[in-house]
C-alpha cells in the first residue's frame, strides 16, 4: 500500500533549511501580538494612525526588516487570511445593529 505524501502546513522549512515547528510559530505570533497591542496605544497617545504603525511593525517583521520573516509558503498565507476574513466577518456580523 503506496502512502501519499500530504502537505503539512504548519511544519515549514525556512529558508536557511531550518525546521519551524508549531511552537516557535504560536511564541513568533503571541510576540506579534503583544507589539501590535503596543502600537496600537502608542497610536492613541500619539495620534498617528495606527494603521501606520502596524505597517511599520509588519516591514521590520518581514525579509527586509529586522525580523528576517522569510516569505516562502503562499498556502499557509492563504489559509491565515481566510481565518482572518472569517474573523473579521463574524465580528462585522455580531456588531450590526439589526
Amino acid at each position: 500500500m503506496r502512502r501519499r505524501a500530504t502537505y503539512c502546513l504548519l511544519h515549514t522549512e525556512s529558508q536557511t533549511g531550518l525546521m519551524i515547528t508549531i511552537e516557535q510559530i504560536f511564541v513568533i505570533a503571541a510576540i506579534f501580538l503583544l507589539l501590535s497591542i503596543l502600537a496600537s496605544k502608542v497610536a492613541v497617545k500619539s495620534g498617528v494612525p495606527a494603521l501606520l504603525l502596524f505597517l511599520l511593525l509588519g516591514m521590520l517583521a518581514g525579509s527586509d526588516g529586522i525580523g528576517g520573516i522569510y516569505f516562502d509558503n503562499p498556502p499557509l498565507s492563504q489559509a491565515i487570511g481566510v481565518v482572518a476574513l472569517a474573523f473579521i466577518l463574524f465580528s462585522g456580523g455580531l456588531d450590526t445593529a439589526w
